[in-house]
């Protein structure tokens, strides 16, 4: 395979990397970084993806295997390309079932699972870095890597790497957790110049998330003082299957109803593509999938697929680009496992019976997320921790508000015709008065906008049909205003009744 990136062996992993190649190449060459890809290109200009600009502004992230540039897509997902038949081969999904088990049972297989599955990655590592928060995942994570020690498995070194805010839980409790297993611990912090840098490193991924997704990945990815990196962002939606909080049978679909809610885009170009959305975002339930399942199975199959792929693997792509990175709980045998299991299962009490397993006291190390022992409604007064590990929605808002403005070229995004430039210059005027919380869906639109400005400054884009003003876009930037003001104010009940 042309220049496939040597450690990626794991085609077969729904959390496995996805490079990026070029459709131009006969014999294509593959790289984790876009620009790269850019350069081998044969092409002098490139013509924008319409669909992809819809899909993350839609949703934070492209659905399938587009790119911003048509000519350039992402490796498919559970594919291995077939060089000498220049074609992708694909691998078969695990099937979803429902056993009942008992809790305590599926816990000490899930456990075993796992344990394998990490010493597949280590195999012959000396330095072992993990991405360790004060959530559970990299919780189970961290203690089973300790089991490898103790089991003489591993006689390598572990690192231990955290980013947030000085005062935030994350930070305090993965430090504990490094503390209690002696081992070497590094803390990133995130400010208002991390996040800066960031939208100069999003451009390495094809400027297909929003900037602060990348938090402090790249110094974790520079960092010498690990060979690999292991990481457990899966384990909330395939351990517990929950997807941002969401219960996986509440989960909607990936497309919205309303794929233009600000109104931000010309409502014509949303119609032209909406269909060809929706047809992507549901492809392999006809086209690859043997499996027959159930309408919340599928679904997660396509949340997998496209949301933990193109948004939480593209971040994580800064770090894959410098060094081997891990994703636990994506193996073929440990996803198996966990789809056969029943919902009643995949919860937080699988989880509760997997903690007191590990070694030392961990599970009595508070959860970020609450503050509370996992599984414990009783509140722990000993610190008052932020819950959040950053401030995002300050920083862009104030710190680098001088830094949007200058960046932020709208003529230049209104120019390729597919924007309503009336809606485009309210959002942005309404933008640093709006406040729902830490980070609101301005603050993310901002972010993305300005990414996408430098992506289109430094490259040579251009885009074919220009659509024009519609009655629709008048009434939309009409209404815009409106709109905001309503989320803000859903957004700050939401976060009023949480506190209460």
């Amino acid at each position: 395979m042309s220049n496939w990136p040597s450690w990626i062996n794991t085609e077969d992993h729904i959390g496995s990397q996805y490079p990026f190649y070029s459709t131009n190449n006969r014999n294509p060459n593959f790289s984790l970084n876009f620009n790269e890809i850019l350069l081998d290109n044969t092409m002098d200009d490139y013509e924008l993806d319409l669909q992809s600009i819809i899909d993350i502004l839609m949703r934070g992230y492209i659905i399938g295997d587009k790119t911003l540039v048509k000519s350039i897509k992402r490796a498919p997902w559970l594919s291995r390309y077939n060089e000498k038949l220049n074609k992708w081969d694909y691998f078969d999904l695990p099937p979803h079932d429902k056993k009942l088990i008992d809790p305590k049972i599926a816990a000490v297989t899930l456990k075993e699972l796992l344990y394998e599955e990490i010493l597949n990655y280590i195999a012959d590592a000396k330095r072992v870095g993990i991405l360790l928060s004060g959530g559970m995942d990299s919780r189970i994570l961290a203690g089973l890597l300790k089991e490898t020690q103790i089991n003489k498995e591993f006689s390598g070194d572990v690192v231990v790497y955290n980013w947030g805010v000085s005062d935030s839980r994350d930070v305090w409790y993965a430090k504990r957790i490094a503390e209690e297993y002696n081992w070497d611990y590094k803390h990133f912090p995130l400010n208002s110049d991390v996040l800066k840098q960031n939208f100069y490193l999003v451009q390495k991924v094809g400027a297909e998330v929003f900037p602060y997704n990348l938090h402090a990945m790249n110094a974790v990815g520079n960092d010498t003082d690990s060979d690999i990196v292991l990481a457990g962002s899966y384990g909330d939606t395939l351990g517990r299957a929950e997807y941002n909080g969401t219960p996986l049978k509440e989960v909607p679909p990936i497309v919205h109803r309303n794929a233009n809610k600000l109104g931000l885009l010309k409502q014509k170009l949303v119609q032209d593509f909406y269909g060809e959305i929706k047809r992507e975002s549901m492809s392999y339930r006809d086209s690859v999938d043997k499996h027959k399942r159930e309408e919340y199975q599928y679904r997660e199959t396509e949340y997998q697929r496209n949301h933990s792929r193109r948004y939480l693997t593209t971040a994580m792509s800064i770090i894959a680009m410098r060094k081997p990175l891990y994703q636990i709980f994506t193996s073929p045998k440990v996803v198996q496992y966990l789809w056969g299991l029943d919902l009643s299962i995949r919860s937080d009490i699988l989880y509760s019976h997997i903690l007191p397993l590990l070694p030392g006291e961990i599970s009595l190390i508070p959860w970020a997320r609450t503050g509370m022992i996992f599984g414990s409604n009783e509140e722990i007064n000993v610190d008052n921790g932020r819950p959040s590990s950053h401030q995002y929605g300050d920083w862009l808002r104030n710190e680098l508000r001088s830094f949007i403005e200058s960046e932020l070229d709208l003529n230049l995004i209104a120019n390729i015709g597919i924007f309503n430039e009336k809606s485009l210059d309210r959002i942005y005027k309404l933008w640093p008065k709006s406040y729902a919380g830490n980070l609101n869906k301005l603050d993310a639109t901002i972010s993305w906008l300005t990414a996408f400005s430098i992506f289109l400054k430094n490259n040579n884009v251009s885009n074919q049909k220009v659509y024009k003003y519609s009655t629709k876009d008048k009434i939309n930037s009409i209404t815009v205003s409106t709109k905001i003001q309503g989320y803000t104010m859903i957004k700050e009940k939401l976060k009023n009744g949480r506190k209460r």
